[in-house]
């Protein structure tokens, strides 16, 4: 079963579905949230994971879409293990850097979209073959995608 814990371990979530899909942020909430240039983000069609250790700290933002959403964070070291939103109900948003493996996630877990590309930095290029959004998901690519 595949989990994610925070920095300092305090906090373990897991969760038994599939991922429907990956995809990489370049918005700059994430930047803020992330301190990178980027965000690499596996969604998975759950409405919460299994918490198997700790308590996690929530808290919410309206973004420009006017969804809020909510980060869910460790609240001893601030990790950011998952993100949930009014607009994409029934799924979580695992951030692929806190996910524990044996392997590397950059190279498991290949997003298969960018979104926010407007605001990408100009020294990070385009995954080749990959489908590019301007700005959030619009309906066509999240049909592509089998969402």
């Amino acid at each position: 079963m595949p989990q994610s814990s925070c920095l300092c371990g305090a906090n373990v979530i897991s969760w038994t579905a599939a991922p429907a899909f990956k995809f990489r942020c370049h918005c700059t909430d994430e930047r803020k949230l992330t301190g990178a240039a980027f965000a690499l983000n596996i969604v998975i069609p759950i409405e919460e994971p299994t918490m198997v250790k700790g308590e996690l700290k929530v808290w919410g933002k309206v973004v420009d879409s006017g969804n809020m959403m909510y980060n869910h964070c460790c609240g001893q070291c601030g990790s950011l293990l998952y993100r949930t939103s009014t607009g994409y109900p029934g799924v979580i948003t695992v951030k692929a850097g806190c996910i524990d493996s044996e392997s590397d996630p950059a190279t498991d877990f290949i997003p298969e979209i960018e979104i926010f590309t407007r605001s990408r930095v100009p020294w990070v290029p385009a995954i080749e073959g990959v489908a590019q959004e301007e700005a959030d998901f619009t309906k066509e690519s999240l049909a592509k995608l089998g969402f």
